[in-house]
């Protein structure tokens, strides 16, 4: 059921029921018990919404630090592949410097590269030694420089990826603890649902409630949800271009606004829709994990429903939602989202 979680419409409703079946007079006591019922759903339900909020709040920003760790220990290990290439490279010519002096007889040299116990031993030695030319001095240093480098990038890389591991851990708790958030909401709206539609019943009621426009704008997602402000969020080789809305597995997903519905698969996106609205503007909504109406559509129709596809496989079920003004650049929709939220 959609958007019970607007303030007042759970009390409204029942009250709605109960004025037309019960003459006021027989029913005020009841009404008050009513009221106060329907406040407590209210509450319950808001502070499960904020609770959610809040966790996707946590997810995000462990994500985001997650991402930048992995950015850094991807650049660190391009450069420590070429800080080893470059060694390899400074080596070959040092054995072929060191040779060059074994070759050439000249005692000092000889004497330095013979006592040597070790290459090591033989830098050191080899710093002192009035006999090496500018081009030697190049030879050495940067042999010994790349040596350090190695070494240091390989201990900086052994501590991000110690670091990047901590965080996944923390990531995946989050995720954890924002689904089952997001699956003790949808069990509790499931069973006010429920009482609801046996009054309706009841009452000769019937019908399904639909997502409550801000405008034209409908929220894009129906069922519980959370999501906070990423918009440019760091990601691996870009910024995140639209808002994560989080939802358990298959929730539906909305037309925003009445327009044409196109569907299409990408490596990242995975199955996503493009809404070209009749309002001009161009609607993304990406990871889906099946599709749903085609065509031009309502607002307010099931388009799609929310999964894990493409780049977010194995993480959290979510809408990536994209809001591209005149089909232009993306904006970010997080504004959009909360007022359309409320």
């Amino acid at each position: 059921m959609a958007r019970l979680v607007r303030k007042g419409m759970i009390a409204g409703l029942l009250l709605l029921l109960l004025a037309a079946v019960f003459p006021y007079s027989a029913v005020s006591a009841t009404l008050e018990e009513k009221q106060a019922e329907a406040d407590k759903v209210r509450q319950q339900i808001e502070a499960m919404k904020t609770e959610s909020q809040r966790l996707a709040q946590e997810y995000n920003t462990a994500l985001s630090e997650y991402e930048s760790i992995r950015t850094e220990v991807e650049d660190n290990r391009e450069q420590l592949e070429k800080a080893q290439n470059d060694y390899k490279r400074a080596r070959t010519i040092l054995h072929e410097r060191l040779r060059s002096i074994y070759k050439s007889g000249d005692i000092s040299s000889l004497e330095v590269l013979l006592e040597s116990t070790s290459l090591d031993d033989f830098l050191t030695r080899y710093d002192f030694f009035s006999y090496i030319g500018n081009r030697d001095f190049q030879i050495f240093d940067e042999f010994k420089r790349l040596r350090e480098e190695i070494s240091e990038r390989q201990r900086s890389l052994e501590e991000q990826e110690a670091r990047s591991r901590q965080i996944l851990g923390s990531v995946n708790a989050k995720r954890q603890a924002m689904e089952t958030s997001l699956q003790e909401q949808q069990a509790y709206l499931d069973s006010v649902n429920k009482e609801i539609l046996q009054l309706l019943a009841t009452t000769g009621g019937g019908g399904t409630p639909i997502p409550t426009p801000i405008g034209n704008f409908v929220f894009p997602v129906r069922g519980p949800h959370s999501f906070s402000n990423d918009w440019h969020a760091p990601r691996t080789g870009h910024l995140h271009q639209g808002c994560d809305v989080f939802a358990a597995m298959g929730t539906p997903m909305v037309a925003c606004v009445s327009g044409t519905v196109n569907q299409g698969e990408g490596k990242n996106a995975g199955l996503y829709v493009r809404l070209a609205g009749d309002d001009g503007n161009v609607y993304y909504y990406m990871h889906c994990q099946r599709f749903g109406a085609t065509g031009h559509v309502a607002a307010g129709t099931v388009i799609a429903y929310c999964g894990d596809t493409g780049n977010a496989l194995g993480g959290s079920p979510h809408l990536h939602f994209e809001i591209h003004p005149g089909g232009g650049a993306a904006i970010n929709p997080y504004p959009i989202l909360l007022a359309a939220d409320r």
